[in-house]
């Protein structure tokens, strides 16, 4: 039973209007105005420094690097590193958070990157709320890590680029956001690190990279380089049933998230009040519908039953799609479906085994 319960938790409706009907398809790449991946390739302390050096003076308006500086390396590249570092006041160094805390509700640290490094620049952490296992449609913009806030990473970079932006999206005050994906992670503008630093003049870096979020990592093309690492699982998986190769390289995740917030198209969730009072709605409806189709058509109670839960799936399925695909709306009815699946049932034990015993229920 545990392999299929894993999937079930896996596997959402939304998948398919993801995988299926978003235009993963695009002819132009998204954000070409505002972000800007650039692929490192093995991470080299020394290259980055340079890159870093070179954005800063081409007026990138924030530079996010994401790989971890664990530890410390040959004493003249990691010099070169700190200096440019603290002449570079508008980037963002990656981090994760560990040690959750015994109430849940915050981190005991955050790790790394080293304080060589982090002491001078603004961390923001790229843990998302998924292990490797799972898929990842959540992010949390912020965390408690010992007595302070720590901005996740994406966060700290709309903190730089769009004050307002990342303003918004704190005071929606929601622990952990779902993620609008909008597209692969070969949707957006990218470039290679050796083709900023040696190829082109610090002018056409200007003209590629002024005024923009760039976020270095590693996002190698199509067909190159280790289609594991630093990869994660997303609902735009089209092999939502087996999904045996991750497909999103975290830096595209980070670019989807940035475009979502940017483009204030947060996913939408009803609040827990009205999804009961539907649940609950829904469940009463199905147990009337039913046990008059029980009383009055008791020879065949149970062939109409099981075609009613099978065209009320279906119902189900399209309405959770469509209003996840046009209107960003995220209907959370599992609850509601178990109910379908168990109404036959119970009013079958009802009548056969509770009413007959209890004759006094019929006045009722």
């Amino acid at each position: 039973i545990d392999p299929f319960n894993n999937g079930l938790k896996n596997y959402e409706v939304t998948d398919i209007v993801y995988a299926y009907l978003s235009d993963s398809s695009r002819q132009q790449p998204l954000r070409t105005q505002d972000l800007l991946l650039v692929n490192t390739g093995d991470p080299d302390r020394e290259r980055i420094a340079l890159l870093i050096d070179r954005l800063r003076d081409a007026g990138a308006a924030v530079i996010g690097v994401d790989v971890l500086f664990e530890g410390q390396s040959e004493a003249p590249t990691d010099s070169l590193l700190q200096a440019v570092i603290k002449r570079t006041p508008n980037l963002v160094l990656a981090c994760e958070v560990d040690q959750i805390n015994s109430q849940g509700t915050g981190f005991g640290r955050w790790k790394g990157v080293d304080t060589t490094f982090a002491n001078y620049s603004t961390l923001g952490y790229v843990n998302f709320p998924a292990n490797q296992k799972r898929v990842i449609r959540y992010f949390s913009p912020q965390e408690l890590v010992g007595q302070d806030t720590l901005p996740a990473f994406t966060t700290a970079l709309l903190q730089f680029y769009a004050p307002e932006k990342a303003t918004q999206l704190l005071n929606r005050k929601k622990a952990v956001e779902h993620i609008h994906f909008s597209g692969t992670e070969y949707a957006f503008p990218r470039q290679e690190q050796d083709r900023l630093l040696d190829s082109l003049s610090l002018e056409e870096v200007r003209s590629v990279v002024r005024n923009k979020i760039v976020i270095l990592g590693y996002i190698p093309g199509r067909g190159e380089g280790d289609p594991l690492r630093d990869r994660h699982y997303t609902p735009l998986n089209q092999s939502y049933t087996n999904r045996a190769i991750p497909d999103m390289y975290g830096l595209a995740i980070h670019a989807n998230v940035l475009n979502m917030a940017l483009d204030e198209n947060f996913v939408r969730e009803l609040p827990n009040w009205v999804n009961v009072i539907l649940l609950a709605l829904f469940g009463y409806l199905n147990v009337l519908l039913i046990h008059w189709v029980y009383d009055d058509f008791n020879e065949v109670f149970h062939g109409i039953t099981r075609a009613l839960q099978l065209v009320e799936f279906i119902l189900l399925f399209f309405l959770i799609a469509l209003l996840f695909h046009f209107f960003r709306i995220k209907l959370d009815f599992g609850v509601g479906i178990l109910a379908l699946l168990l109404a036959y049932d119970l009013i079958m034990i009802y009548e056969s085994l509770i009413r007959r015993r209890l004759p006094w229920l019929d006045r009722i």
